[in-house]
C-alpha cells in the first residue's frame, strides 16, 4: 500500500476522506441505509451518544506525511494565536492523540510524553472505557503542558483525562487536536484554549432522541467502529 501524500493546499477534511478516515451514514431522504456510531460521551441513562458522522484517525496515522499536515495545521493555529510559548510539553492520549502529538511536539521543538492505555471495566454494550498512565515518565513540578488528542468529541471524558494527568503535578494549560468535533465547546474549554487542525462541530444524540429513536430499535448502531470499519466504509460504497 503506498503512503497518502498531502496536496498542496488540499484541505484537511479531505485529505482524511483520501485516508478513508471518514465514516458519514448513507441515507436516502431521511432514512438511513447504514448505522448510527457509539461516540464517546453518555446520555443522561448512562447509553453512549450517537451520530451519522465518524473521524477515524486511525487510518491517517499510516500515512506520516497526512499526520504532519495536521500537525503543521495546529502548529499555525498555535503560532497565530501566540500560544506556542505557553506550553514546554505536548503529553499524547492514546491511541490517535499520540500520533498527532509526537508528530506536533516535533513540528513545534517541544518535549514530548505520552499516556498509557489502561481498560477500565465496561458494561457489554457500551463502548470501551479507558484510564491513563503517565508512570513511565518524569515531569517536573508545575512543567507546562499541552494535551494532545486526536479527537475531542463532547469533553465529557477531557475531565477525567485533565485529573488523571494533574496528579503527576504538571500545569495543563491548552487542549489540541486533530478534530475538534464538540456541537458545544469551541475555542475553549474551562478556561483552556483549545485548538484544532480542523473545527467542525458534528450533531451528536441521546439514544432516545427522535431523531434516531427507530434506527436504535432497528438495530443500527455500531459500537465497535474502528474494529468494524471496513464493513461501514462498504456500507456507504454500497448505498
Amino acid at each position: 500500500m503506498k503512503p497518502i501524500i498531502p496536496l498542496p493546499g488540499e484541505d484537511l477534511l479531505e485529505l482524511g476522506k483520501r485516508c478513508k478516515a471518514v465514516y458519514v451514514c448513507p441515507k436516502v431522504g431521511s432514512e438511513r441505509k447504514g448505522p448510527l456510531v457509539a461516540y464517546a460521551g453518555k446520555d443522561g441513562k448512562g447509553r453512549n451518544l450517537v451520530g451519522d458522522i465518524y473521524f477515524n484517525f486511525r487510518r491517517i496515522e499510516v500515512h506520516s506525511k497526512a499526520v504532519e499536515a495536521f500537525a503543521e495545521a495546529a502548529y499555525q493555529k498555535l503560532c497565530d494565536q501566540d500560544l506556542l510559548d505557553t506550553f514546554d510539553t505536548v503529553c499524547g492520549i492514546p491511541q490517535g492523540g499520540r500520533t498527532f502529538g509526537q508528530m506536533l511536539a516535533l513540528v513545534a521543538d517541544k518535549r514530548f510524553a505520552y499516556a498509557d492505555k489502561k481498560p477500565k471495566p465496561t458494561e457489554a454494550g457500551k463502548k470501551q472505557e479507558y484510564s491513563w498512565d503517565l508512570s513511565q515518565f518524569d515531569f517536573e513540578q508545575g512543567e507546562r503542558v499541552a494535551i494532545a488528542e486526536d479527537v475531542y468529541n463532547n469533553f465529557q471524558n477531557t475531565d477525567n483525562t485533565l485529573a488523571e494527568i494533574a496528579v503527576t503535578g504538571v500545569n495543563i494549560v491548552i487542549l489540541v487536536g486533530a478534530l475538534n468535533r464538540s456541537p458545544v465547546y469551541d475555542t475553549t474549554y474551562k478556561g483552556l484554549p483549545v485548538i484544532a487542525s480542523i473545527r467542525e462541530a458534528y450533531p451528536e444524540f441521546e439514544q432516545d432522541d427522535p431523531a434516531v429513536v427507530a434506527d436504535i430499535a432497528a438495530g443500527k448502531l455500531e459500537l465497535e467502529v474502528k474494529k468494524n470499519w471496513a464493513r461501514l466504509c462498504a456500507t456507504m460504497l454500497q448505498a
